[in-house]
């Protein structure tokens, strides 16, 4: 119940005065059927007068006229009762042709503007209904957007992309077709219910109680099901989401799957979660149908019984044929909305477990947030300091970084470097604040980055990464993705910064070019130089290139180096890499091992101390191949390129280092 007090609260309640309204046209709507039956009563009673006791009088007297009494003489008729007397089993008066003509008018008319009336009364209602449910999806769904871009990353860690999918649109379309409706429809069947208990108590009281002692039967049949429900939803509703991620990941690596020649695999993969879905579906609707049809076979119950008293009741004259009828029907529309609300529970435990599903989104804990007193940093100059800075993902034993301390000055490139696992990546996801350190602090400009504004801190920050993540739309529309306000001769400017000018030129739209999804129309180069020109147009104080020059060839990443190196000037740039001969281009190198920090210094330091980075470069020069590039001063000069280890160990044609033949494991 809290949950759907929330949803009243947060979502139903600011359109307070539409629900109302809604909801009294709604209960209106309940009285058209007892309306339309007793118009019925009127027609059979007042226009065709046809009464159950003057047949019965009339047969029993035809009975008497032939049989005689005991000494052979007819029986004479009884005489009338005195119509001075009129009593409730007293036959109406006989209407003459006129008064039944203008009577049947008069029904026709009222039937038409019952008729006219009501459907009026459900087109607003229901127009009313479908607005307020539209303006709660476009609400939840905002929000639900809104919180997945403030949760932290440790949060989509832990969840597949798939399944959050599934929550946004899949569970929210469930609230959409329900939420409103289960609330309008609620208040009409139990006004429904109301109104029909009043009238068939002011009919007859006996056939009333009869009809009341079939609701317990209602309660039993609810409870025995109600729970079996529930488990079977919550089944299909995570089975759902399961689907959900699996064609996610499929999709978004179609071209492992393909080279792997996984696609019968994958079909098969498929075929079991949906067959699982298929068989929940069909126990879903085999117990809903289960209790709709208990329900109507209660009701069915019930009226038989009323049928049968009822029609004693008319043969003896106590009711008549019309309000018989009319009680009838009225039994019919208190038995509709009893089982209507007995499927109504069904939508209400369906709607509850994807309003959970939905509220533990809403309801997670954001612990990357701007504190309360977060300043905004309309410049800085670019200092960093890392300050025994320690790192350890959730459900991780072991920190990926320990005790990190270096200080980078305004202004200066700084490189880092190390064995896989180290912890590279891990230390730009801190400078970005893409995660909180375990332990310690990090500083620019002598701020900790927890008192400074998420939005002024990442404003200052460019990054291109290792992979460029590109969306659907233009090139211009990419390039300006985190500076929308960039005119068209900013946009070219950062374009040919980044080498990527003359290729726009050659495709058909130039800069108005359609980029598919994550870039597939581009090589890798090509994506790397439009990250390059994204970072570049929003002009940062701090650039982070996590080893962003690894998909480009030698020429395009000369080109691209001379650039980088005039916009490295100052300004604070963190190089991610692998590679020694990029490395050493920086004015510091940070090398780290296993989360700390094992030397740091310039690149003729560490080669002297012949530590970590010495054998890194003694491993990458062995097998190097010489490349001509451009220096800072603008001079060709070769530099060593590694190549892998393997690779290098054949071409030397010697064993590698990792010797796996048998005689080694002696």
């Amino acid at each position: 119940m809290e949950l759907f007090h929330r949803l009243l609260r947060d979502y139903i309640r600011p359109y307070w005065l539409i629900m109302v309204i809604a909801l009294i046209l709604a209960a209106l709507s309940a009285g058209q059927f007892f309306l339309l039956g007793y118009m019925t009563q009127v027609t059979v009673d007042d226009v065709l007068q046809i009464s159950g006791k003057d047949e019965a009088r009339s047969r029993s007297r035809a009975e008497e006229v032939r049989t005689g009494d005991n000494r052979g003489r007819l029986l004479e008729p009884s005489p009338p009762r005195d119509e001075a007397r009129p009593s409730r089993n007293a036959p109406p008066r006989k209407k003459t042709e006129r008064e039944k003509i203008r009577l049947i008018i008069l029904l026709f008319f009222a039937f038409l503007a019952v008729r006219i009336f009501f459907t009026v009364i459900q087109w607003i209602y229901s127009y009313q209904v479908t607005f307020v449910g539209q303006r709660i999806v476009f609400h939840i769904r905002r929000q639900l957007h809104e919180k997945l871009q403030n949760l932290q990353l440790t949060y989509f860690d832990k969840q597949q992309t798939g399944k959050l999918m599934s929550r946004v649109l899949d569970d929210v379309g469930v609230i959409q077709q329900n939420v409103t409706q289960v609330f309008v429809d609620l208040v009409t069947n139990v006004f429904r219910l109301l109104i029909g208990c009043i009238i068939l108590l002011s009919l007859n009281g006996k056939l009333a109680l009869i009809a009341f002692l079939t609701l317990p039967f209602y309660a039993i049949s609810y409870q025995f099901l109600r729970g079996r429900i529930r488990v079977v939803n919550r089944a299909i509703r995570r089975q759902i989401a399961e689907i959900y991620g699996l064609l996610e990941e499929r999709v978004s690596g179609i071209r492992v799957l393909f080279s792997f020649a996984r696609e019968k695999a994958e079909a098969l993969a498929l075929h079991r979660k949906l067959s699982k879905l298929m068989r929940q579906r069909i126990t879903n609707t085999t117990q809903n149908t289960m209790m709709s049809a208990l329900s109507t076979f209660i009701s069915a119950i019930g009226t038989a019984f009323v049928l049968y008293f009822g029609a004693y009741m008319v043969r003896d004259g106590s009711l008549t044929i019309g309000e018989l009828l009319f009680f009838n029907q009225s039994l019919l529309n208190m038995f509709e909305p009893i089982t209507a609300l007995a499927q109504m529970n069904i939508q209400i435990q369906w709607m509850t477990i994807v309003v959970v599903r939905i509220f533990e989104i809403l309801d997670e804990d954001v612990k990357i947030k701007d504190a309360p007193d977060a300043v905004r940093l309309d410049r800085i100059q670019g200092r960093v300091t890392f300050q025994d800075v320690s790192l350890r993902y959730s459900g991780v034993t072991r920190n990926a970084l320990h005790r990190v301390s270096f200080d980078i000055p305004p202004g200066t490139s700084v490189s880092i470097v190390g064995p896989s696992g180290s912890g590279k990546s891990s230390l730009v996801n801190l400078l970005l604040r893409l995660y909180d350190p375990t332990e310690g602090h990090i500083l620019i400009d002598g701020h900790d980055l927890r008192e400074i504004k998420l939005s002024s801190l990442r404003q200052h920050i460019g990054m291109v990464p290792q992979e460029p993540i590109l969306f659907s739309g233009t090139i211009a529309e990419n390039i300006t993705y985190g500076r929308f306000d960039a005119s068209p001769e900013q946009i070219m400017a950062a374009a040919k910064s980044a080498e990527l000018h003359d290729f726009v030129m050659t495709m058909p739209d130039k800069y108005e070019s359609h980029v598919g999804e994550r870039g597939t129309n581009l090589s890798g180069g090509q994506k790397q130089r439009m990250a390059f020109a994204m970072a570049l147009l929003t002009d940062p104080n701090i650039l982070i290139l996590d080893d962003s020059t690894s998909a480009l060839d030698a020429e395009t990443e000369a080109k691209i180096q001379r650039t980088l190196d005039r916009i490295m000037e100052g300004r604070t740039t963190f190089i991610i890499t692998h590679r020694i001969s990029t490395a050493m281009r920086a004015d510091t190198i940070v090398v780290l091992d296993e989360g700390r920090v094992a030397d740091i210094g310039t690149h003729e330091e560490l080669i002297g101390r012949e530590g970590i980075y010495y054998r890194m470069y003694e491993q990458q020069r062995s097998g190097a191949v010489e490349e001509v590039v451009v220096e800072r001063d603008g001079t060709e000069a070769t530099r060593l390129e590694g190549i892998e280890e393997d690779v290098r160990a054949e071409a030397l044609n010697r064993p590698p280092r990792f010797d796996l033949s048998p005689s080694s494991s002696s």
